[in-house]
């Protein structure tokens, strides 16, 4: 119902296809702002068409560094995925540091206990939880794709952490054989 004296503008085919895609995207105050009209008009409009306003807003940030929708970024701007990785490369080359320093004596009897170590197998890769071809509203593809995003993060995390921790001890166990342990050096 409008006031009296007040200016209707009818639905545009333009209007029409421009809420058709922007709905179930975008927020209703951001259609309402685009096609310059009011809320119930909108909502009466979306009814009409049998569309849905609802919208997903996501609350997954940016890695810039990975280049990936992560959970969270820390105050240098990076993802736990990221930051596991320099911590990864970095427990790494004390490996390697570490196993350059040995004696061959020392490293013959360090290959010998490795030798008999198994490997870990890798967590599988997680799947969609919804295909592309379901018919579900915009809000719930939406929302299957932000918790998709962080199953990946997260399986990326797992799969980093493992060979972190097989580095970790592998490390300890070098200086075992070694005889040294830099904390220990540096508590006397």
């Amino acid at each position: 119902m409008t006031r009296k004296g007040s200016a209707q503008r009818p639905w545009t085919t333009d209007d029409v296809e421009a809420l058709r895609n922007m709905a179930g995207r975008i927020t209703r105050r951001e259609i309402c702002r685009q096609l310059k009209r009011s809320r119930k008009s909108v909502e009466h409009a979306a009814a009409r068409l049998g569309l849905s306003l609802r919208c997903y807003v996501s609350k997954l940030v940016w890695c810039d560094e990975c280049a990936s929708w992560r959970s969270r970024i820390d105050k240098d701007g990076r993802c736990r995925v990221c930051a596991m990785r320099e911590r990864l490369a970095g427990r790494e080359a004390a490996c390697a540091e570490a196993l350059a320093a040995m004696t061959p004596e020392q490293r013959a009897v360090y290959d010998e206990n490795e030798a008999k170590r198994g490997t870990r197998r890798f967590p599988a890769r997680p799947k969609p939880r919804i295909a592309g071809s379901c018919p579900i509203s915009r809000y719930e593809r939406e929302r299957a794709k932000a918790a998709y995003l962080l199953d990946i993060e997260e399986w990326e995390h797992r799969r980093l952490k493992l060979p972190y921790d097989a580095a970790k001890t592998r490390l300890r166990r070098m200086r075992e054989v070694t005889g040294t342990n830099p904390r220990k050096s540096l508590k006397q």
